[in-house]
Parts: C-alpha cells; structure tokens; sequence
C-alpha cells in the first residue's frame, strides 16, 4: 500500500503519519516500508503504533456536556475522565523508559524528562484517588442537600478544595517542566517512533489536564468560594 493509498482509505490518516514523523508530501508513491528503510525507521514498530492510535480515538465531552446539572459532572469525571487520564500518564512512563533505554545518551534530557514524568505519576494517582475517594462522594453530599449543608460539611470541602488546588499548582509546575524539556513537545526531526510517540502522549495529557482543569473550577471548585 503506498501513502496515497494510506491517505485515502484511512479518515486520520493525515493526523497519524503527522504524529509518526512521516513526511506524506512527496512520498505519496512509496509504500510506508520504503519511507521507513529511507528514514532508517522500524516499519513493524510504525505500524503497530499506527493501530494502536486508531484504535484509541479522541477523548472527548459527551453531547449536551456543559448543560449537565454538577452531580452528573462529577459522576462523568469519576466514572470516565480518570481513566481515560490515568491511561495517558501510564502510556507516557512506559514510552519514556523505553525511549530512554534507547536514547538516552543521544538525548540527555530525555533522563530528565523521564523523571518529571515519574513524579507526575505519582502526584497524578494520589492526586486523582482524593478526588473519587473523598472530594466527589462530599460534593454529592452537598448537591444532594441541595446546597442546605451543615457546616462541618461546607468547611470539610473547602479545605478538600485548598488540598486539590495545590495538587493542580504542583502538577501544573511538572507538566512546565516537561514542556520546557521538549520544546513544547516537539520531538526532534530524527526522533524514533518510541520517542515520537512519548511526546504525542505528554501533548495528549497536558491538553486532557486543561479540560479537567477547567470543569472542576466551573463546577464545582467555585461553588467554594
């Protein structure tokens, strides 16, 4: 099959040699082996990224998302935005480690990011447990009252809330570093699939967090304040 081929039969076919590092202009006549052997690539280890990423499609907000009363938000989140999260950052460590075996005297930072990665693994799952464990069961409690709460209940949430917004300040700080680390996830042009692919999931990440981000600020963090 040439890239042309590839092109027209697959719907992201364009978004995926992107994300590949395959150059489709001026190739479109070459099979994906013969732009591989060129960029002195694995072609088994492409196509198995490439099914992999058409098999794992955009994440995205259910139809009508931002009418949602807030206890549905938060059903949502706890039930579908955390693990779609926890997938990214799982994915990301296990790209780094490999790339870093590879790379990592080729690219030195590569150690540096592998770390960043690690602690935002670590701060992202505790991070995330306090949220289904404890701050969204007492935002349901809250709802639930329809906003006539004690004030054990009100003064209990606010300081989950003061406890959540650091976790996001410390989270934010990693992912900068990260950022900085790769050039705004930019993989460099010569990068291999594994390292390609590292960089596309941090992307994938850094944007997921905004989102999260965003709907707990308008949902529910700033019934708090």
């Amino acid at each position: 099959m040439t890239i042309t081929n590839f092109l027209q039969e697959e719907k992201r076919g364009s978004e995926l040699l992107q994300v590949l590092g395959i150059p489709a202009q001026g190739n479109g006549h070459k099979t994906l082996m013969e732009v591989c052997t060129a960029q002195q690539r694995n072609e088994d280890e492409v196509i198995k990224e490439i099914e992999r990423l058409k098999k794992e499609p955009e994440f995205d907000y259910p139809e009508g998302f931002f009418s949602w009363l807030p206890k549905h938000v938060i059903q949502y989140l706890k039930e579908e935005h955390h693990e779609y999260t926890c997938s990214l950052i799982r994915d990301a460590q296990e790209y780094g480690e490999r790339a870093w075996e590879v790379h990592g005297i080729q690219y030195p930072k590569l150690n540096e990011v592998k770390w960043y990665v690690q602690k935002l693994k670590e701060k992202l799952e505790t991070h995330l447990n306090f949220e289904k464990l404890e701050f969204f069961p007492m935002m349901l409690r809250l709802f639930d009252l329809n906003g006539e709460a004690s004030n054990e209940i009100v003064e209990t949430l606010k300081k989950q809330a003061k406890i959540i917004e650091k976790d996001q300040e410390e989270i934010k700080d990693y992912l900068q570093r990260i950022h900085d680390l790769t050039d705004d996830f930019t993989p460099p042009s010569e990068a291999c699939t594994t390292l390609r692919m590292l960089y596309f999931t941090l992307l994938k990440l850094d944007e997921d967090l905004i989102k999260h981000y965003f709907k707990q600020e308008k949902y529910l963090l700033s019934k708090l304040k």
